[in-house]
């Protein structure tokens, strides 16, 4: 940990992730992060935890004004630090900052952990964010990409590359599959290799000074915002580095300061031969289009230009209970309303791709036409091959078409990316609730009803109606539905609105289609019951019994929670598929060789599943 700064201005912690195993690889993330810190230290006396701390311990220490919690990263080697004791110096206000892709399937992670710590205001750096964390919009700012001027500047290189090819083209990144390959054919151009993040190959690619002055020396530099429209660095580092940026038309990029044939240059495969071959017949055009680009970052894009997490911290000091704070537009300042004000933070309509997909296919789902559906959010992933929202609802195609087992692995999936790959406490409550709804397709009620109350923190509307099935299934009522009213817990997931008798009925045709006529048949019957109907289905019994493997894995869990040593229960549900015992054996790490678990660890590292 460090601190940058000085006493003279509030004091900030931040507890940011462990970025330093990127410096083998993209090093260039672990610049990105140290410059959001330098962008902080423009306002804040900025102390950097970046370790395995207890929070307490870290605020008597430091005593910081605010503290700001780094969450959501898709790790490409960086090391997501645990934070215990949050609970501790409530007075002191805390900020969440997803610092990830707005499509990032560790979404569900980011509200796991602003709820464990009790935090109730996000910044992004994202511009999109909002639009893919809808259910906490109203609390959320955006932080937006910016360049460090000490880095990106005109360093009158000669203009000797005619054009750059740099980033990624892969199926996130659309405009460039069919932009690159027109460009690369006709005109000389400096490509830099595709390496993943996580390659040790990624450390030869130009980074920093190198990489600036590679810019520097090109006459136009295309890139894109990805199928989403998002503003990213290279769009701020092409233009500040004072070469044209060439580039598709957004709503973001608009809101950012960007014109046509001013500033940059918008265009698209069907015209940008044309417009490139004017650029390279007319070069003070390019020279005039490069200095505006220039101009308009250096003056607004900056780290300087950054002061929103500040600003929310001087307006929350003087927040009166009858105002609110809001940010009018992405990349400008924050300011107080009046709390019954109708006016809102003003996000960018950006037509993502795949927010339109999504769109489409759940209005296909509700007509029943399951096959053209499924095709919609098939194509979600041929951008973002792990989208969690097309996953999810892939699987209740699944449910639909009455293929239980195929639906379990994706939710399944889905449980485990939040759990066991990015390590949250719970996972998101609508994939938690269509996971249990697997398992009682699958036939597998008595597992279902054993672990739905095996995270007792997570609420939400659609789990509400989950424990409802699993009451009526088990003939108790509608006891349970009362106890978990309310939305409560926060999801990436925005189903489509449905009465609860009319999400019973549906479901109850799923069961039908999954083999499972009985639990169907009790639902209808409480159906019946709600609509004052005297016509009475008859429900069979429905067999609850689990096998011994399943009641192996459950055994273990209630002997654990019953002797009192729940801080080694595995945070995965006690199943084969979660790798439980592997998990369970992990946290059994003995202390000496006299301690009492180690035959247990022994003996449970040994079923670790192959």
């Amino acid at each position: 940990m460090n601190s940058i700064g000085n006493h003279h201005k509030p004091r900030l912690v931040f507890f940011q992730w462990d970025h330093q195993p990127n410096a083998n690889a993209a090093g260039y993330l672990l610049l990105h992060m140290q410059q959001q810190v330098k962008c902080l230290s423009t306002h804040f006396d900025v102390v950097v935890v970046n370790r395995d701390c207890d929070y307490a311990e870290m605020c008597e220490r430091y005593e910081p004004d605010l503290t700001l919690f780094e969450s959501g990263y898709r790790s490409h080697g960086s090391r997501r630090i645990r934070i215990t004791n949050t609970s501790a110096h409530s007075a002191i206000p805390k900020l969440g900052l997803h610092n990830a892709d707005p499509w990032c399937d560790r979404r569900s992670g980011f509200l796991s952990d602003m709820e464990q710590w009790g935090i109730e205001t996000y910044f992004s750096i994202a511009t999109l964010a909002p639009e893919y964390m809808a259910e906490v919009k109203d609390n959320l700012f955006v932080w937006p990409n910016f360049i460090d001027s000490e880095v990106y500047q005109d360093y009158h290189q000669q203009k000797v590359i005619p054009v750059t090819l740099t980033g990624q083209v892969n199926g996130l990144y659309p405009w460039r599959q069919k932009i690159f390959p027109i460009i690369r054919d006709r005109y000389p151009c400096l490509v830099s290799p595709q390496h993943t993040y996580e390659s040790k190959l990624a450390s030869q690619l130009l980074s920093g000074e190198a990489y600036a002055r590679a810019l520097n020396a090109s006459l136009v530099v295309p890139t894109c915002g990805t199928m989403a429209g998002e503003v990213v660095r290279k769009h701020f580092e092409i233009p500040a580095a004072n070469s044209c940026l060439v580039t598709e038309r957004t709503a973001a990029l608009q809101a950012a300061g960007f014109a046509d044939m001013e500033n940059c240059v918008f265009t698209d495969h069907h015209d940008v031969v044309e417009r490139l071959e004017y650029l390279f017949a007319h070069p003070a055009e390019i020279s005039r289009i490069s200095a505006a680009g220039y101009s308009l970052v250096h003056s607004r894009h900056t780290l300087k230009h950054r002061p929103q997490i500040y600003q929310w911290f001087t307006l929350n000091k003087g927040l009166r209970s009858d105002e609110k704070i809001i940010q009018p537009e992405p990349f400008g300042d924050l300011v107080t309303v009046e709390r019954i004000s109708q006016q809102g933070s003003i996000r960018v309509a950006a037509g993502a791709t795949d927010r339109a997909l999504l769109k489409q296919g759940d209005l296909l789902l509700e007509q029943g036409k399951v096959e053209d559906a499924k095709d919609c959010y098939a194509r979600c992933l041929d951008y973002v091959s792990y989208l969690p929202e097309a996953k999810l609802r892939l699987a209740l195609c699944a449910l639909h078409e009455g293929k239980a087992d195929r639906a379990y692995e994706l939710l399944m999936n889905l449980v485990k990316v939040t759990m066991i790959d990015y390590g949250a406490a719970d996972p998101d409550p609508v994939e938690w609730a269509y996971f249990l709804l697997a398992l009682v397709c699958k036939g597998r009620l008595a597992q279902a009803r054993r672990l739905q109350d095996f995270y007792p923190a997570l609420s939400h509307d659609e789990l509400r109606r989950t424990h409802l099935v699993l009451a009526l299934a088990g003939r108790q009522g509608n006891r349970l539905v009362s106890e978990r009213s309310g939305t409560g817990r926060k999801s990436i997931h925005q189903l489509p609105r449905q009465s609860d008798p009319e999400w019973l009925a549906c479901f109850a045709n799923i069961l039908d289609r999954c083999q499972q006529p009985d639990i169907a048949n009790l639902l209808r019957h409480d159906l019946l019951d709600q609509g004052g109907s005297d016509e009475r289905l008859a429900p069979r019994h429905v067999k609850l019994d689990i096998g011994w493997r399943q009641r192996l894995y459950s055994g273990v869990d209630d002997l654990i929670v019953a002797v009192g040593l729940n801080r080694l229960r595995p945070n995965v549900p006690p199943l084969p598929e979660f790798q439980y015992f592997w998990h369970l054996a992990k946290g059994l790490v003995p202390r000496s060789r006299r301690d009492p678990l180690r035959r247990i660890r022994t003996a449970l590292l040994s079923r670790r599943p192959s």
